[in-house]
């Protein structure tokens, strides 16, 4: 017992110096950072894991390899020479780290944070493989807490972000600032032809790639049977999804704007082709997941193949279909380099329609992505921040909501399905 109250000792004390050093990393308060506090911290997690493996070392020395020693006493030195840098003051308040040849620079808040961090992950992994006598329990249970803590840092970092829009972009919301269009360079106005802009960029753009996409899907996973052709369009369409945005961006104005201009529709073919390779890689695993005996019951009871895919294998397969489609649609509303070359304009004038219901896809329109980008660009000249971290707000409320009616729509249907 005397072995393990030690190392939960340093593992509640490394714990608590984790979570100060992220918050001060990530949220970076006007406050002093608690050097002493931290400096006391790891000379007492040094000394009580030392003390451990000293008793452990007595008890049993069976489990002391040389590559555990030498891992055990680099993390002590580690941590030690880490309470020397700050006990004497080597890594002073006012001092920063610039990299040559980068314009990067480093306060000190932000390394210190940093190294404090670093040390404390390495003294709780310590402690624990003392705890378990460095065996496959240990290990797991580490590994197991790093999972964990990357799922709550993932939560926390998308809160982080929920928060600042919402704190500094709250105040913008209003109704009119949903209705009417911006004025003055987005000084004042609103942002109703950004959305009217990007409804129609959405709209156009599913309705080019979600017939191709789910047809290319069904084709590869229900009709091809040349096993060479379909390894080689699952490559390209792999292929695809990794190209970057901006190089769509380049190929539209190339190709794109050379024959329709600067049009909703050379920005909704260049959006759709991006969701091509996401909806045909989501469609496909989802007519993968049915199972064969489906359609090989349908085919047994007098079904064509047309009839089969038709009435058995795409309802069976609709939630992941769906849920492709709406993922393609929110990736589709958040871009702004595919578009910015060949469908936006900064102009605040709506979209142009024919007899007021058909856009006309020959003209321009604005879009929440460009709007923001060029709200950034005139942060410092102009008053438009609150305007822009509205803008913001309201584009990732947006995206957020699309894929929250993913998952619903996916549940949805899933209940449905008895298999």
């Amino acid at each position: 017992m005397k072995v393990r109250i030690a190392p939960v000792a340093a593992i509640v004390i490394s714990g608590l110096m984790l979570v100060s050093s992220l918050f001060y990393l990530f949220v970076q308060p006007e406050r002093t950072l608690p050097t002493p506090l931290w400096a006391g911290g790891l000379l007492a997690s040094i000394v009580l894991i030392s003390a451990s493996a000293m008793g452990l070392y007595r008890s049993d020395r069976t489990i002391w390899r040389f590559d555990r020693v030498i891992c055990l006493i680099g993390d002590m030195v580690l941590s030690l020479a880490l309470v020397l840098l700050i006990t004497t003051d080597t890594l002073h308040p006012k001092g920063e780290i610039t990299l040559v040849g980068l314009s990067a620079v480093f306060r000190h808040e932000l390394v210190l944070s940093f190294l404090v961090l670093l040390a404390s992950f390495l003294l709780i992994k310590d402690s624990i493989n003392l705890i378990y006598r460095y065996n496959q329990r240990g290990r797991e249970i580490l590994v197991f807490t790093m999972i964990r803590l990357s799922a709550v840092f993932t939560l926390l970092l998308l809160g982080g972000i929920l928060f600042l829009l919402l704190y500094k972009g709250i105040g913008a919301i209003s109704w009119e600032f949903l209705t009417e269009p911006h004025i003055r360079l987005g000084q004042e106005g609103g942002i109703s032809t950004c959305i009217e802009g990007t409804f129609w960029l959405v709209t156009g753009a599913m309705l080019i790639s979600a017939p191709l996409g789910i047809g290319a899907a069904i084709y590869l996973n229900e009709y091809s049977t040349h096993t060479g052709l379909k390894r080689a369009v699952t490559i390209a369409v792999g292929g695809l999804n990794g190209v970057p945005s901006v190089v769509y961006g380049l190929f539209g104005l190339a190709f794109l704007v050379a024959n329709f201009g600067l049009s909703l529709l050379a920005g909704s073919i260049i959006l759709g082709l991006m969701n091509l390779p996401t909806i045909i890689l989501t469609s496909q695993e989802a007519l993968k997941s049915v199972p064969n005996s489906l359609r090989e019951g349908s085919v047994a009871l007098g079904a064509s193949k047309w009839q089969t895919v038709r009435k058995v294998v795409i309802p069976s397969a609709l939630p992941g279909v769906l849920t492709g489609l709406i993922i393609g649609v929110a990736r589709a509303a958040g871009e702004t380099a595919p578009i910015m070359w060949t469908a936006v304009t900064f102009s605040a004038t709506p979209v142009h329609k024919i007899y007021g219901v058909v856009p006309d896809v020959t003209q321009p329109v604005n879009n929440l992505c460009y709007h923001l980008l060029n709200l950034i660009y005139f942060l410092g000249a102009w008053d438009v921040e609150t305007n822009a971290w509205g803008t913001a707000l309201v584009l990732l409320m947006l995206v957020l909501s699309l894929n929250i009616v993913a998952i619903v729509v996916r549940n949805h249907y899933r209940k449905k399905i008895a298999w």
